[in-house]
């Protein structure tokens, strides 16, 4: 067991880590009808002798993951998904140089072009990660940073059966809501979370930072927090690079 342990620090420490968390601080962008993030220095030194924050923010803030239960009743909430579930290879698909504006779309022939260039592909039980460039060109914490959120491009839904066929575990992204496109707010469709993805256990990841700097094949770490019967959790995942 040690030597097993031995080799993980030494393969661990070999990769580069490239956090994928966007960071937590007040007027992050969010999902329209969800609470804003609240901090509050609740304690501090000079009153108190010590120093702490209050923190009120929806389970789908800033990073994270997207339960069965957020959209399915009777689905498998956060809760219960095992703490290992997001650990795994994982594949980009970057399509940060097509400059895709709101409401447009991914297709399967997109995707399978992207998997011929680059000679890549995601297997069965790995994690896709798929860079709009959203993030990078539009993430903002000031008064216009909803516009990030109230408008993304999407994933037509053949695309979406392309990776639910491939037998991923999960699937992530850098827009808010991963294979649905907004327009001003308004969802194109929501096929993965409604239909081909959460129902049949494949777990949505949305809000991933930093995408860019991920190599085309990683390893995504990332555990949900055990919210009593959650819809989702936020998250603070690594993609380990070499």
């Amino acid at each position: 067991m040690e030597d097993a342990i031995d080799k993980i620090d030494r393969a661990f420490r070999s990769l580069r880590a490239v956090d994928l968390a966007p960071r937590l601080e007040r007027g992050i962008p969010r999902w329209p009808t969800h609470p804003h993030l609240i901090i509050d220095q609740t304690m501090n030194h000079a009153h108190d002798g010590y120093f702490c924050q209050g923190i009120v923010m929806a389970e789908h803030t800033g990073a994270h993951v997207d339960a069965p239960a957020h959209n399915h009743p009777g689905g498998q909430t956060v809760d219960e998904i095992d703490v290992d579930r997001l650990f795994a290879p994982a594949v980009l698909y970057d399509f940060s140089d097509l400059e895709l504006e709101a409401g447009q779309l991914i297709t399967a022939d997109m995707v399978e072009r992207y998997e011929r260039d680059r000679r890549v592909n995601v297997a069965e039980g790995e994690i896709a990660l798929v860079n709009f460039g959203w993030m990078k060109r539009h993430w903002r914490c000031d008064c216009h940073a909803q516009w990030y959120a109230t408008n993304a491009p999407g994933m037509a839904e053949d695309a979406v059966i392309l990776f639910k066929e491939r037998g991923i575990r999960a699937i992530g992204s850098d827009t808010v809501a991963c294979e649905m496109a907004l327009i001003d707010g308004r969802a194109v469709h929501s096929l993965g979370h409604d239909k081909h993805w959460l129902p049949n256990g494949i777990l949505i990841i949305e809000m991933l930072a930093r995408l860019e700097q991920v190599s085309p094949r990683s390893f995504f770490a990332a555990a949900p927090l055990p919210f009593s019967q959650g819809s989702g959790s936020p998250l603070r995942p690594i993609a380990f690079c070499s």
